[in-house]
C-alpha cells in the first residue's frame, strides 16, 4: 500500500501539499512533526505534517527527503488555533506557520556551489571567475549567499553564471539546522584530589608557586563545577595558573548545556492579601464556567494586576500553564519585575526583542512542560506558542491596538485569538482595562462576556483631578512660553519643588512633523511615499516614518533658496528640548521609539524613572500603557488636538482611552494627582467626558454613532488594500474588484486613497466591505475568495498586490 502525508509549507499557498512516504515513515510521522520536502524545481523546506493517509492525490506527488523531529513541534490545540486564524483572517496556513514558529526552526534549503574538476587552462574564462573556481577547489563548497566574501566584485552572480556555463561548478540545495543549544565550559577539581590527604599534599607541593596555590584554594571554596569564565573573575585566580593546573590534571573541564534565558534564583515571595472589591472580582471569575471570557473593567490603579496574580497563583499550583499578554514590550519590563517576586522560577518571557535562540528555548520549554515556563509573559505573538495545559489567559490593557497585527499577514488580533485559545483549552480568559474597547464592553453588556468591575483605586486612593488648559486664550493673553502655557510651567515647577516627578505626553516622535519655507511654502517630501518628512533635531535629518528614507536638513529652502525654513508642529524631541531650557536643574529623559531600540532600553529607562534618577519623562503612547510610577503627581498633555482630529471612526474612542490612560499615571501612591490637558478646543465632547472620567458617556455616544453609520460592533469590516507601482494599473484593478464586490454585497465603500496614498513607491487604494455582525461570515468569505481568484486570472492585474484585513483597526 502507498502512503501519503499532507504538509503545511511556510509559504503563501492556498492549501496543504501531499507527499509520498514509506510504510515505516507512515508509522512514525504524527501531526506537527517537521519533514524536509522538495518544492519546485530545486528548493527544499521544513514542512509541518498535518495528517497521513492512503488517498492518492490528483497530481504526481514527490517523496519527502527525511524526518527532522522525533516528536511534534506543535500541539493539537495550537494547530486548531492556526486553522481558525487562517480561516477567520483569510490568510494561508503557511503564513500563520511562518508568523508563529521562531525563524530558527523554519528551515529552508540554501543553494551551494560545488567545485567540479575540469581542464580550466583551455577554457576562455575571466580572471575573476578563474580565481573563484580556484578558491572553491580549497573549500569544496560555498553557500551562494556568502559568495561576495570570496571575490571582490560588484556582481559576483555573473561569475557564478560564467562558471556554470562552462560546467566548472554545480549547484545543490542543502537544509541545515540553525538552532544550536548554548553550551558552557565548566571547571572543577579532579576527582583524584577531592580526598583531603591528596589535597593537603598538593597544597604543600605548591608552596613555591603562590599563584597556583591561591587559585587552587579559591577552587576548593566553590560549588563545583563552576563556569570557567566566572572562575577567572574571582579574586586570587590567575588565568595562567588555571592553565598550568589543567595541564597537571589538578583541574578538569566539562561542557554543559545551559539556558539562554535569564537565570531565576530569587526566592518567591507570598502575595499580598486582596481588598474586599478585589476579592469579590476574583471569586466571580473563579465560580464561572471554565471557558468563560471575563471583562475586568477597573479604573487606573484599582489593583487589577493583584487580582491577576492571585488567579495565576491558583492555576500554577494546579500544575497548569498561564499566558499573560501585554500590548507593548515597554510594559513587560515593569510587569516582569512584579511577577518575578512571586513566580520567579516559573516565569518565561517571549517577545520580539529576544533573540531567535532565546525564543526557541521558550518554545522548547513549553513543549517539554518545564516548570520554568508555567507562566508566559509576552506581547502579541505569544498567543501562538505551543501550550498544552493552559489554565488561564490574561490580556492586560485589552483595549490596546498594539494587539492587532498590521503590516504582514496574518493580520490577527491577539485579544480575539486569545478568546478562541481559551475555548480550545477550556480555560478562563480575563480581559483587563480601565478603558475597554467599544466591542469588548458591548459584548459584556450583552452577556457574551462576564462583566467584573473595580470602581475605586486601591486602598481608597483618589483619582487625579483633570483640568483643561485653553491654548487659544493663553496665546491671546501672551501666557505661553514655547509650547507650554504659564499654568503648565507653574504646575511643573511646584511639582519639582515638592520632590515629585512629572510625565509629559505628546503622541508624535521626532522634533516636528515637517518643516516649511516661509517664502514659497515648500515642504520637503519623501521620495518614496506621499508624506512629508519629519524633522529630527538630534541627527539633523529629515526622516520618513514609513520607509526610513532620510536626508540631511538644509539651511536653505531647496525650492527657492530662502534661508532657515521653519519647523511646523510638535514632536517629543522639541518638547524635551524646551523642558531642558525651562528647567535646567531637572533630570529629563525621553521615551519613544527612537530612544528604546535596544533590547534592554525600555527596562533601563523605566528603572531610572522608578528609582527617582529622573524628574521629568517625556514620551509618546508608550507612557500610557499600564506603567506604575509611585512618584508621579503631575501629568501634562502637551497638545491633545492631534488625537481628536484623526480621520478614523475610532478616533474619539482612541483619544479618550489614551488621555484617560496617561492621566491614570498620576497619583498612584496615595497623594492625589493632577492632570493638565492643553488644547485649542476645550468644548470638545471627548474632553468633556474626560474631565469626569466618564467612560459610560463615551461608550453610549460612540455606540449610537456606530449604530447609525453601520460600524462595529454592529457591522463586521473587511478592508481590501490594493497596491501597485503604477497608479493607472492600480485604479483599473481596484475599480474591477470593487465592482465585483458591489455585485455581491450591498455595503461596499471605495476604492479610495488612504491618508498616505503612496508608500515605498507603491500606490495604495482601499475598499471597505461591511457585513452584518449577527450573521456568519463563512459564505461571504467564500464568495470573496472566488472574486479574488477571478481577479488573479486577469493577466493585467496579476502584478497588483491585494491584502485582506479582517476587522481592521
Amino acid at each position: 500500500m502507498t502512503y501519503f502525508v499532507d504538509v503545511i509549507l511556510p509559504l503563501p499557498l492556498p492549501r496543504p501539499f501531499t507527499y509520498q512516504i514509506t510504510e515505516a515513515e507512515h508509522a512514525f510521522i504524527s501531526p506537527g512533526v517537521r519533514l524536509v520536502v522538495p518544492f519546485g524545481n530545486k528548493k527544499k523546506y521544513a514542512a509541518l505534517a498535518l495528517k497521513t493517509h492512503n488517498q492518492v492525490p490528483v497530481y504526481q506527488s514527490k517523496s519527502i527527503e527525511y524526518i527532522i523531529d522525533e516528536s511534534p513541534l506543535i500541539t493539537s490545540s495550537q494547530l486548531k488555533l492556526w486553522q481558525w486564524i487562517s480561516e477567520y483572517y483569510m490568510c494561508p496556513m503557511g503564513l500563520v506557520m511562518r508568523a508563529a514558529i521562531p525563524s530558527m526552526l523554519l528551515l529552508e534549503s540554501e543553494t551551494e556551489l560545488v567545485h567540479l574538476q575540469a581542464p580550466v587552462s583551455s577554457l576562455q574564462i575571466s580572471n575573476q571567475a578563474r580565481l573563484l573556481w580556484e578558491k572553491l577547489a580549497n573549500v569544496e563548497k560555498i553557500p551562494l549567499s556568502q559568495i561576495s566574501e570570496y571575490v571582490n566584485v560588484d556582481n559576483p552572480l555573473k561569475l557564478v553564471q560564467e562558471l556554470l556555463r562552462h560546467k566548472l561548478i554545480a549547484t545543490r540545495e542543502e537544509v541545515y539546522g540553525r538552532y544550536a543549544p548554548k553550551e558552557e565550559v565548566r571547571i572543577a577539581l579532579s576527582q583524584e584530589f577531592t580526598k583531603e590527604e591528596r589535597l593537603m599534599n598538593l597544597l604543600t607541593s605548591l608552596q613555591k608557586h603562590e599563584a597556583q596555590r591561591q587559585t587552587l584554594l579559591q577552587m576548593v571554596q566553590q560549588k563545583q563545577p563552576i563556569a570557567r569564565t566566572l572562575f577567572h573573575k574571582l579574586a586570587g585566580v590567575s588565568k595562567s595558573s588555571v592553565q598550568t593546573l589543567l595541564k597537571k590534571g589538578v583541574f578538569v573541564l566539562s561542557t554543559h548545556r545551559v539556558d539562554r534565558l535569564p537565570i531565576k534564583t530569587e526566592a518567591e515571595n507570598p502575595l499580598s492579601p486582596l481588598t474586599q472589591p478585589q476579592q469579590k472580582v476574583r471569586d466571580q471569575i473563579q465560580i464561572a464556567e471554565s471557558a468563560t471570557t471575563h471583562l475586568l473593567h477597573g479604573v487606573t490603579a484599582s489593583g487589577k494586576t493583584e487580582v491577576y496574580m492571585h488567579l495565576i497563583n491558583e492555576v500554577i499550583q494546579e500544575g497548569k500553564q498561564v499566558l499573560f499578554l501585554v500590548p507593548e514590550i515597554a510594559l513587560t519590563a515593569q510587569l516582569i519585575q512584579r511577577l518575578h517576586l512571586h513566580f520567579g522560577k516559573k516565569l518565561s518571557v517571549y517577545h520580539s526583542r529576544y533573540s531567535q535562540s532565546e525564543r526557541v528555548e521558550v518554545w522548547n520549554a513549553l513543549l517539554e512542560k518545564k516548570s520554568s515556563a508555567q507562566l508566559i509573559v509576552g506581547a502579541r505573538s505569544a498567543v501562538l506558542l505551543p501550550f498544552s495545559n493552559l489554565g488561564l489567559i490574561v490580556v492586560d490593557e485589552s483595549h490596546e491596538y498594539a494587539y492587532k497585527q498590521f503590516e504582514a499577514a496574518p493580520r490577527y488580533h491577539a485579544r480575539d485569538a486569545a478568546v478562541v485559545l481559551g475555548r480550545l483549552h477550556k480555560a478562563p480568559v480575563v480581559l483587563g482595562s480601565a478603558t475597554p474597547s467599544i466591542e469588548s464592553y458591548h459584548n459584556a453588556t450583552n452577556g457574551k462576556y462576564h462583566l467584573n468591575s473595580l470602581n475605586e483605586r486601591f486602598q481608597g486612593f483618589q483619582l487625579p483631578t483633570i483640568e483643561l488648559v485653553d491654548l487659544k486664550t493663553a496665546q491671546k493673553k501672551q501666557k505661553m512660553q514655547g509650547v507650554f502655557s504659564v499654568g503648565m510651567i507653574e504646575a511643573i515647577t511646584q511639582t519639582l519643588e515638592n520632590g515629585d516627578q512629572v510625565i509629559l505626553f505628546q503622541n508624535r516622535r521626532g522634533y516636528a512633523p515637517f518643516i516649511s519655507c516661509m517664502a514659497c511654502g515648500h515642504v520637503p517630501q519623501c521620495t518614496n511615499c506621499d508624506v512629508s518628512l519629519t524633522y529630527h533635531s538630534h541627527s539633523q535629518q529629515l526622516k520618513c516614518h514609513y520607509c526610513d528614507y532620510a536626508t540631511p536638513v538644509h539651511s536653505h529652502c531647496t525650492a527657492c533658496g530662502t534661508p532657515h525654513p521653519r519647523t511646523i508642529g510638535l514632536g517629543t524631541q522639541q518638547v524635551e528640548e524646551e523642558v531642558v531650557k525651562l528647567f535646567p536643574e531637572a533630570r529629563v529623559a525621553r521615551m519613544d521609539t527612537d530612544t528604546t531600540r535596544g533590547k534592554n532600553s525600555h527596562q533601563q529607562l523605566i528603572d531610572r524613572f522608578q528609582n527617582r534618577e529622573l524628574d521629568i519623562l517625556v514620551g509618546t503612547q508608550m507612557l500610557t500603557k499600564g506603567l506604575d510610577f509611585g512618584g508621579v503627581s503631575l501629568v501634562g498633555v502637551v497638545q491633545a488636538d492631534g488625537l481628536l482630529n484623526f480621520p478614523n471612526f475610532r478616533a474619539h474612542e482612541r483619544a479618550f482611552q489614551m488621555l484617560l490612560q496617561v492621566a491614570g499615571r498620576a497619583g498612584r501612591s496615595g497623594q492625589q494627582g493632577r492632570v493638565l490637558v492643553q488644547t485649542y478646543d476645550v468644548n470638545h465632547p471627548v474632553l468633556k467626558q474626560l474631565l469626569d472620567a466618564d467612560y459610560n458617556a463615551m461608550f453610549s455616544t460612540q455606540l449610537n454613532q456606530r449604530s447609525q453609520f453601520k460600524y462595529p460592533p454592529f457591522q463586521r469590516l473587511i478592508r481590501f488594500e490594493c497596491k501597485h507601482k503604477s497608479f493607472a494599473v492600480l485604479q483599473e484593478a481596484a475599480n474591477w474588484f470593487a465592482t465585483a464586490l458591489k455585485s455581491n454585497f450591498p455595503d461596499v465603500l471605495g476604492p479610495q486613497s488612504p491618508p498616505v496614498g503612496r508608500i515605498r513607491n507603491q500606490y495604495v487604494l482601499h475598499i471597505l466591505l461591511k457585513l452584518p455582525a449577527d450573521k456568519s461570515t463563512t459564505a461571504p468569505k467564500s464568495q470573496i475568495k472566488r472574486i479574488v481568484n477571478r481577479m488573479e486570472q486577469i493577466a493585467a492585474f496579476r502584478s497588483v498586490r491585494l491584502n485582506i484585513d479582517v476587522d481592521p483597526i
